[in-house]
């Protein structure tokens, strides 16, 4: 959670009975992050957690396509959206094998290590797209965030973000 945030915390989100998991797996192209933002803008037209739809589109958006950009063309990138009644989870899981800034009481800790490489290895360069971009969203739209290692390949992580509603 972002420290200019961190009065308005509010309880963790809590699975209960009736929490619904959605899925969604693409494969790493160019148009993942748009297939994934209009899942997740279907998912939330109507109901309760209609007033967060336009903030998980956005943050969806950029997770994915900062996993996208990070993976081979070949490889598959899975959304996972958990919804409960008073706000939602979503994890965005790829087959890249570098590790994700954690949140911190500081803020965003960004490094420039092997997680801001392009795909093939080529380093980050000033004047292309920051990767931590959708990061540095995602830490101050978010509730809270984070990665958590997948039960997949090794090496690997999820990131993902929670929005709640104002109950």
């Amino acid at each position: 959670m972002h420290p200019d945030t961190a009065a308005l915390a509010r309880p963790p989100l809590r699975v209960a009975a009736g929490a619904r998991p959605y899925l969604l797996t693409a494969a790493s192209r160019p148009s993942v992050p748009k297939t994934a933002r209009d899942f997740v803008r279907a998912l939330l037209r109507h109901g309760p957690l209609a007033a967060l739809r336009d903030t998980a589109v956005l943050l969806t958006s950029e997770a994915v396509t900062r996993a996208h950009l990070r993976t081979p063309g070949s490889a598959d990138i899975l959304l996972r959206v958990l919804t409960a009644a008073h706000g939602l989870r979503i994890s965005v899981h790829d087959e890249g094998a570098a590790v994700i800034p954690a949140p911190s009481s500081e803020g965003l800790r960004r490094s420039r290590g092997p997680d801001f490489a392009r795909p093939g290895g080529a380093p980050w360069v000033p004047g292309d797209r920051d990767p931590a971009h959708g990061l540095l969203l995602i830490s101050r739209l978010a509730d809270d965030w984070g990665t958590t290692p997948f039960e997949g390949p090794p090496h690997t992580t999820s990131l993902w973000f929670e929005l709640r509603t104002g109950r």
